[in-house]
């Protein structure tokens, strides 16, 4: 016994002496076409005999390589850095899961349960995707060992830099073992509070931990381009957590910012510790690593209690991209066991200056917008915004590009740094006389990253041509109507290019892109009024032009048209006690407001109801079998000087009568049972929904999954049903109600009720046949709902002696085939039970043993 225990000890004692695997991670760097350059780095404990010169790298593709270590590094604390580079070239766009496998996890994880027997497992996702362009992964600058104290709160962040730019997001995942599976039992250490990590900026927070050890924590780092997902990297690292009685130093906080590419970061950074320990202050992040014009962080430094250092960086215009970068300053302090840190991180964006000199020139109907190359020649093209009218708006000192809030619309852009004009024509339509247009211009980058917006810059199309100022409706009628049309003169005429004399020809259409018919000519630019009679404006909108001629003697040519105009146009949709009221129209000018004005049943007049700037309206509550007619006025205005102030024009007159459409609110239903009766009870969602409720109906299906069939109604009255028949007390219910015009509600919720709890069918462990008159025969305890049975007895050799499908047995002790009482003992049943349940009928099998005594 004494050696075997002896051989056990030494088995363990070496186990735990040869693990060695602690943290680590695998990382790649883009090398040409399918080629790839991986480096997989891990940290291992220095005395461990279980060296790995080699380790084996899956690579997803079915093929598996040898991997050489290039470098070894003894780090304080007998860890060890172990560096393994391979290139490896896959066989075609895919997505491919990198992998590494050791036997030879670290004895003793406290979060890991027999961690000695746990293999090592890490893992790097990477997608080759030739619509996404070329990646590589993440570089971690920050260690994964670190250290911590009890109930001192823990910090950490992996210091994760992307070369090409693109988004990271990190979450917290469990670590993995054998074949990369997730290790059976591993939990997040145990905190005081919480531990988490901050999915944006990759900060570890662990409040705090409670128990003394080893503990292995995954981060998952995540690569997004274009918000697809192009990679991943898992992160195992290890943290000990010892006992001390210090505090950690603490960083001054550091606030996000961004910056103009051209122009130089400052920050003082700083960290105190309240115990007066020596403090080591030092950086990382992508700016710090950069070729071109990098961030200059002096560090490491140290002192008492206090310690500062200057990040200064001179940016210029090859730092511009989307995403920001990240700083991550450490703080640690020289306490003893356990060396305390604090960590901080900032995020500085790159911002492109605005493009310069944006001009605009009206040309016709269509405005050209040209403006200055921009300074960054890595800008790929520009987009260009146009707003109707000055909007006011200037950019924030992170805002870049042109946000919806600002009411800019996309018009344009170039696809070419030195391409710096384009011309506004409204997408063909042309643009609007009368109005003032203003632009802002931005330039773009490849990695869709957008510099400030230009300042704003205004002008309008020359008034050279007639604007119509009023389509409005004087009388409806499908006949006889009558419509008003007015409109500005022309004062910009070039009088050189067009000398005169001119002509107004006045033209309509019922479809504004539609062929427009002449009706009218005025050979006075002063005549811009025209009443036109005899024309249905009952049916439909009609759309209005303006042509202007020259008509010089031998010289006679079109010089414009104005924009068309049509006039308000409102539907009515008649419903329970409402009328909605909506309205088209297509006007060149801004309407700010619409007025809406009523005829009610036994009025003469039209009052005015109410004001809304949107196209629509909703009159409640009404009448209904009553009719009501409705217009709406309009109000608005062009955004130059010179033309008429307000425009105010009338739609036709419509009428309609309100009608009980509208279903009643769908019920609520709830159901119980006491075995004996259901009780079904419902209400409506709002009280207004009881307001003509004339009664409901009652639905039944014996699951929920199939066709209700109606099963009674109830008065109005009535807000609960009772049901008693024994067949339908399973299942499922649902009401509908109905008002006094017949319109039924959407059927209400399903409420179902199952009876396996009233009284189940149960026998029996013995019974006593002696004629006392207690407890002679073989039956069930008092039961419900059961619809028949199946019974067999048999004796202890297999023999039946007793079979029934009476649901009460009754079996009083005899051999139903002799008649003869059966010896004492024990008997064995079968019993088929059918029994009512939701979805029909359901069969269940009972069996057991019974003794039988006398």
């Amino acid at each position: 016994m004494k050696r075997i225990i002896l051989i056990l000890f030494l088995f363990s004692s070496l186990a735990a002496f040869s693990t060695h695997q602690r943290a680590g991670e695998i990382t790649y760097t883009h090398i040409s076409g399918l080629t790839y350059r991986f480096s997989l780095v891990t940290y291992t404990y220095t005395p461990s005999p279980a060296d790995r010169p080699t380790l084996d790298m899956v690579w997803g593709d079915g093929s598996m390589s040898t991997v050489q270590r290039i470098e070894k590094i003894d780090l304080p604390g007998d860890i060890s850095k172990n560096t393994y580079i391979a290139n490896h070239t896959f066989p075609a766009p895919g997505t491919y899961t990198v992998s590494m496998e050791d036997p030879n996890r670290n004895y003793g994880v406290i979060n890991i349960p027999n961690s000695v027997n746990i293999p090592f497992y890490l893992k790097t996702t990477l997608v080759i995707n030739p619509f996404l362009g070329e990646n590589s992964s993440p570089v971690l600058l920050n260690q994964p060992i670190d250290n911590g104290c009890v109930n001192v709160p823990f910090y950490h962040n992996p210091g994760a830099y992307d070369p090409d730019g693109d988004s990271l997001s990190y979450k917290l995942v469990s670590c993995l073992g054998l074949n990369g599976e997730v290790v059976p039992g591993y939990s997040l250490p145990l905190a005081s509070s919480s531990i988490a990590i901050d999915p944006i900026t990759g900060d570890l927070y662990w409040d705090s931990p409670i128990l003394q050890g080893e503990y292995n924590i995954a981060i998952l780092i995540e690569e997004w381009r274009s918000g697809i997902l192009i990679g991943t990297v898992l992160r195992d690292m290890q943290v000990y957590i010892g006992a001390c009685n210090n505090q950690p130093p603490l960083i001054t906080a550091l606030s996000d910012t961004c910056i103009v590419a051209g122009n130089s970061l400052n920050a003082l950074v700083s960290a105190f510790d309240s115990d007066g320990d020596k403090i080591t202050l030092t950086g990382t992040g992508g700016p710090l690593n950069i070729a071109n014009s990098p961030a200059v962080f002096p560090q490491p430094v140290s002192g008492f209690g206090y310690v500062q250092s200057q990040l200064t960086w001179n940016t210029n215009c090859s730092h511009v991209r989307k995403q920001p970068y990240q700083f991550n300053f450490k703080a640690k302090d020289n306490g003893t066991p356990i060396n305390l840190v604090s960590m901080k991180s900032m995020r500085v964006t790159v911002i492109a200056p605005a493009p310069e000199n944006v001009i605009v020139e009206p040309l016709g109907n269509s405005i050209v917008v040209s403006w200055n190359k921009h300074q960054c020649s890595n800008s790929n093209g520009y987009k260009v915004y146009r707003h109707n009218g000055p909007s006011g708006w200037v950019h924030d000192y992170c805002e870049t590009g042109v946000p919806n809030y600002t009411g800019f619309q996309y018009v344009g852009g170039t696809n070419s740094i030195n391409d710096t004009t384009i011309i506004d024509n409204n997408n063909g339509l042309g643009l609007n006389y009368g109005n003032q247009y203003c632009y802002v211009v931005i330039a773009t980058f490849p990695d869709f990253a957008e510099s400030y917006a230009s300042e704003e810059v205004c002008t309008s199309l020359l008034k050279d041509v007639p604007i119509i100022t009023n389509v409005s409706v004087i009388e409806t009628d499908a006949t006889i109507g009558k419509m008003y049309i007015a409109w500005s003169k022309p004062t910009e005429i070039n009088t050189i290019q067009f000398p005169g004399p001119y002509e107004y020809i006045l033209q309509k259409s019922n479809i504004l892109n539609g062929t427009y018919t002449s009706i009218a000519t005025f050979n006075n630019l002063n005549d811009t009024i025209f009443v036109e009679d005899n024309t249905n404006t009952s049916s439909h909108a009609w759309f209005y032009r303006v042509e202007l001629h020259n008509r010089t003697p031998n010289n006679d040519f079109h010089i414009g048209t104005s924009n068309p105009a049509g006039s308000v146009f409102i539907n009515l949709q008649a419903n329970d006690q409402r009328i909605s009221i909506s309205w088209n129209e297509y006007v060149p000018w801004t309407n700010e407001a619409y007025s809406i004005f009523r005829k009610s049943p036994f009025e003469t007049e039209f009052d005015s109801i109410g004001t809304t700037l949107a196209r629509n309206f909703s009159d409640f509550p009404l009448e209904n079998g009553e009719e009501y007619c409705y217009y709406v006025r309009s109000t608005g205005d062009y955004s130059i000087d010179g033309v008429t102030s307000p425009l105010i024009n009338f739609s036709q007159i419509r009428c309609a009568t309100p009608i009980d459409n509208e279903p009643p609110c769908r019920p609520i239903l709830s159901a119980s049972t006491d075995c004996e009766k259901n009780t079904l009870t419902w209400t409506l969602p709002a009280d207004s929904c009881l307001s003509d409720i004339m009664g409901y109906y009652i639905y039944y299906n014996t699951s929920g999954d199939g066709l209700f069939s109606i099963l009674d109604s109830t008065t109005n009255q009535i807000n609960s049903y009772e049901i008693t028949q024994f067949d339908i007390l399973a299942g499922c219910y649902a009401v509908i109600a109905v008002d006094s015009a017949w319109n039924r509600s959407p059927l209400s919720n399903f409420a179902c009720i199952d009876l396996e709890e009233c009284n189940p069918y149960e026998l029996p462990n013995i019974f006593t046949p002696n004629g006392d008159g207690s407890n002679d025969y073989f039956r069930p305890f008092p039961y419900d709902f059961v619809e028949k049975i199946k019974i067999k007895i048999f004796n202890r050799w297999g023999v039946v002696v007793f079979t029934s499908e009476n649901p009460d047995i009754m079996w009083d002790g005899k051999d139903k085939f002799s008649g003869q009482n059966c010896a004492e003992g024990v008997y064995y049943y079968i019993c088929d039970v059918y029994e009512y349940r939701i979805g029909g009928i359901k069969h269940r099998v009972l069996s057991g043993s019974v003794t039988l005594l006398r």
